[in-house]
């Protein structure tokens, strides 16, 4: 028997389905995701999760208070409970799970905005032609809405505002790992390159009191990290630098770090941001670039990476990276590789200059 034919190659998402299915029926398993974010966004949209905060409530009371249908809001609350978001009591009663507690609105640990963004209809039309990325190798994102990613948002300041929104609470479990890992102490002067609100350098300044730094990235998005500076404690070793990464990036700094950020570029314009860090860098050779990103695992392996890549192919244009790609896309701007992180998650990748 071939491997392409032996049960036991079947894993990743196809083997969590909780009806044992013939290895030909598994993909069914897959159209679970569309199911359950299909009736899970009108329940947060009518701001379910924060009328449960106090405890119980029947689907007739829900509805009376935001004025939906009784009978269908019932039916997507009962499937939300059915996924562990919610959970069923007696009588149509509903109560949140710990799950649904990430949910509400401004509470610690909430991913309410992550969710309503990514099941925005903006993150959705993409997907409904996919193949036009696969056939043209441009972005669906364009062909659905005549305009790039970045100009949509900024055509409608709604959508932008989530986007931000969703980017603040957008803090993956592997950013703790890199946080304990790595000897940010080593550099006294550090540069968050779109790093937004400088969610990051605020953590990395709370972690390491002798380290300064900057946030640089465009002059709307930083205009809101004193705020955030000033609720971690680290205002007075924090600054922001308004900033365009492909004209030019702010000279003087002993580390450059990107996070969550080359992912979201071509090859081509990733280069173009790594040319402007190298050429910040100058004559330096103590000077470090830090890229936290994806490193993708070889061959065959599951990795959340290479299901995000097709997010990233089909709305921005760019991609992720394994180890290869990214020190090819490092080299090419003048950085050689200092350390060998393991794949497979969130990384850190420590470059030199040459």
């Amino acid at each position: 028997m071939n491997s392409a034919e032996d049960d036991s190659e079947v894993t990743g998402v196809l083997s969590w389905f909780p009806v044992e299915l013939p290895p030909a029926q598994r993909v069914i398993g897959l159209f679970v995701g569309k199911w359950t974010i299909g009736a899970l966004r009108p329940v947060v949209q009518l701001g379910i999760p924060d009328l449960l905060a106090d405890g119980p409530r029947t689907a007739t009371d829900l509805a009376q208070r935001t004025g939906a249908d009784a009978d269908a809001l019932y039916r997507v609350l009962r499937c939300a409970a059915a996924t562990g978001v919610l959970a069923e009591t007696a009588e149509r009663a509903f109560a949140l799970t710990a799950a649904g507690q990430g949910l509400r609105t401004g509470v610690e640990g909430s991913v309410r905005d992550m969710f309503l963004f990514a099941s925005d209809p903006m993150m959705w039309r993409p997907y409904e032609n996919l193949l036009h990325t696969v056939r043209t190798g441009a972005p669906a994102f364009d062909d659905a809405f005549g305009e790039t990613f970045f100009d949509h948002l900024r055509a409608h300041p709604g959508s932008a505002a989530l986007f931000d929104r969703a980017m603040v609470q957008n803090h993956y479990p592997g950013t703790d790992r890199i946080f304990e890992q790595f000897d940010f102490s080593r550099f006294r002067r550090i540069a968050d390159v779109g790093g937004g609100r400088g969610q990051f350098l605020a953590e990395v300044l709370a972690r390491h009191p002798g380290c300064t730094g900057a946030v640089c990235d465009q002059p709307q998005v930083v205009a809101e990290a004193k705020e955030e500076f000033e609720r971690r404690g680290v205002a007075d070793r924090a600054s922001a630098v308004p900033t365009d990464f492909f004209a030019s990036v702010p000279a003087g700094y002993d580390a450059y770090f990107i996070k969550h950020t080359l992912h979201n570029w071509s090859d081509h314009d990733a280069g173009r941001i790594l040319t402007r860090v190298r050429e910040a860098v100058g004559t330096r050779t103590d000077a470090r670039l830090l890229i936290v990103d994806a490193l993708l695992t070889g061959p065959g392996a599951w990795d959340l990476g290479k299901l995000t890549d097709i997010e990233m192919m089909a709305v921005l244009g760019g991609r992720e990276r394994d180890r290869e790609e990214w020190n090819r896309l490092a080299a090419a701007a003048g950085f050689a590789p200092a350390d060998d992180p393991a794949p497979g998650d969130l990384a850190l990748l420590e470059y030199r200059p040459v």
